[in-house]
């Protein structure tokens, strides 16, 4: 086969797997390559920030928008569908880097700010009181959650990167005791609203912004690695380790963090840790692919070559990141084989794509938000215009 006929058969192939629409399920399409069958719709721009996001029965979409990230400027957002088009409305303001976002069966809503979540009903949204109230951490102090049933898992960050001004000591102080750094806890959600908090599910997690709760049972944490190993282990850069991870969370279970990355190696800060007592990664992701947001694309209104699969937002800036992925699942929805690109990588007018929470609408749509490009987005299928 000549050169030019490979490079027309690539080209060919190339077509097959992505596609450029002009309109997307009546929206404007995004400027981004999309597997074939699927499109992105932009449902706003002009945001500043997005993050979190909750669908409501009635069709409308709960939105945080930090704002900032150095002061209490955040919003909650509600967007309604009006004919075509979809109008927001503000219901809260002056909120502290608001993130993750969830609704109760009776319409009550919980918000994640930094050190606390809140209760709120949308009708009364001024007068929200605080359900929970969380430590503050310095390197990773944004509140993010997962509700599932009247089970809350709660994201507590690490204060620091990987406990670096311990290094060489046996054991990282932030990481230890009863109340660790880098953990995922669980509340119960009472009839009231208020939360009980049932203690750490797991720990050795040192951010775990996006967790996915499977019909099954399963409990998937995605993990953002830490940055700079380079410096520590005397590499010229990090552009490869550590990878971040997919880890099935066990309740008790060590996953690693700080003292040891990847599939149980030791950290280059803490040699003599005995990483083999932790527990390895379900999957390996690409080095700094920054994990933010994840679920499961179920049901029958979910396009049918996706059907049951992984999707997972990538919020890297680096070569990893700017996409929506998706992995085939066993019968218990953990990952199996290579992912598939379902959109990206694009870059807005903000720079690199920033996809963050993922939430699946009753017609089978997936929303989120790119926070980079101050996007509220729709992927669909192509052949629900």
């Amino acid at each position: 086969m000549t050169k030019t006929s490979l490079c027309l058969l690539a080209a060919t192939w190339l077509a097959a797997q992505t596609t450029l629409a002009a309109n997307c399920d009546g929206l404007p399409a995004l400027a981004a390559p999309a597997a074939a069958g699927l499109c992105a719709g932009v449902v706003a721009s002009g945001l500043t920030l997005p993050r979190g996001i909750a669908l409501l029965p009635d069709g409308s979409v709960l939105l945080t928008e930090m704002v900032r990230w150095d002061a209490p400027a955040g919003r909650l957002l509600r967007f309604t569908r009006s004919g075509k088009t979809w109008q927001k409305t503000v219901l809260a303001r002056q909120l502290d880097r608001p993130h993750s976002v969830a609704v109760l069966p009776d319409g009550r809503i919980l918000l994640g700010e930094v050190g606390r979540i809140s209760l709120l009903d949308a009708s009364r949204p001024a007068q929200r009181q605080t359900v929970a109230s969380l430590p503050l951490r310095q390197r990773h102090p944004l509140t993010s959650f997962t509700l599932a049933g009247d089970t809350l898992y709660v994201n507590i960050g690490s204060s620091s990167d990987n406990c670096e001004a311990q290094r060489g000591q046996t054991l990282c102080s932030e990481a230890e005791g009863g109340n660790p750094a880098g953990s995922v806890r669980r509340y119960r959600v009472l009839a009231d609203g208020r939360l009980q908090n049932l203690g750490v599910l797991a720990r050795g997690l040192r951010n775990s912004m996006a967790i996915a709760v499977h019909p099954g049972g399963s409990v998937l944490q995605a993990e953002n690695s830490r940055d700079a190993q380079h410096l520590a282990a005397g590499l010229p850069n990090d552009n490869n380790l550590p990878h971040d991870e997919l880890n099935l969370l066990q309740a008790g279970g060590h996953y690693g963090w700080p003292y040891c990355y990847d599939a149980q190696r030791n950290a280059p800060e803490f040699p003599r840790y005995a990483c083999r007592t932790t527990r390895a990664p379900a999957m390996l992701l690409p080095a700094h692919s920054a994990p933010l947001g994840m679920t499961w694309w179920l049901g029958p209104q979910a396009p049918a070559p996706w059907r049951g699969q992984l999707v997972v937002g990538l919020h890297g800036y680096r070569q990893h990141g700017q996409r929506l992925v998706a992995y085939a699942t066993d019968g218990k929805g953990l990952p199996q084989g290579r992912p598939h690109t379902l959109l990206g990588p694009w870059r807005g007018k903000g720079g690199p794509a920033g996809p963050v929470e993922i939430a699946q609408a009753a017609d089978g749509a997936l929303w989120f938000a790119d926070d980079r490009n101050g996007q509220l987005l729709r992927l669909a299928s192509h052949s629900a215009r």
